[in-house]
């Protein structure tokens, strides 16, 4: 893929208070294929006071988020972001976009159209086109194939995983190539 290309694709992640669809986004992190973050934010939700077992996972408590402004207060600037892009990875994708139109009034009106890293890597590697893993979920598939966190960075933290996922979205392109 070119650079201009991967411009135009968005990478996504959310840090939630649990799974379910009443559960609220804590964190939301949109970077390009380019790895240019265009949001990197942390919100306080509306109705969730505390998310211990998320908390134990993501490492935001409620204090972390007390002062932060609400998701709804960049809704307008979100929508406008991914109705921008042609194309918007993740990992586990399906998750990340419920929870935006669970959290976002009108999100779900939009037309996205998305891939998930974690089914591609799949498929490469029924294909045998990338080495067979035994475990899949974001952390092992990115260290395995070289993925080195920055200083003071930790997985299970959105803009982390973005830059992960990236990083496996490109080796899958490595491998196909």
């Amino acid at each position: 893929m070119k650079k201009n290309e991967l411009s135009d694709i968005l990478i996504i992640d959310t840090e939630t208070t649990g799974l379910a669809n009443s559960d609220e986004i804590l964190q939301l992190s949109i970077i390009d294929g380019n790895e240019n973050i265009i949001l990197d934010r942390f919100y306080k939700p509306s109705y969730h006071t505390s998310w211990y077992y998320a908390q134990k996972v993501n490492h935001i408590s409620p204090e972390m988020v007390a002062n932060k402004p609400s998701i709804e207060t960049d809704a307008e600037e979100i929508k406008e972001i991914f109705a921008s892009h042609s194309l918007v990875l993740g990992y586990n994708t399906k998750f990340d976009l419920r929870m935006l139109e669970n959290n976002i009034e009108g999100f779900k009106d939009l037309e996205i159209k998305f891939e998930d890293v974690h089914n591609l890597h799949r498929k490469c590697e029924n294909l045998k086109k990338i080495p067979q893993l035994e475990k899949h979920d974001l952390t092992s598939v990115s260290t395995t194939l070289g993925f080195k966190l920055a200083e003071n960075d930790f997985m299970h933290n959105s803009l982390t995983d973005v830059k992960a996922t990236l990083f496996i979205f490109k080796k899958i392109i490595e491998f196909l190539e």
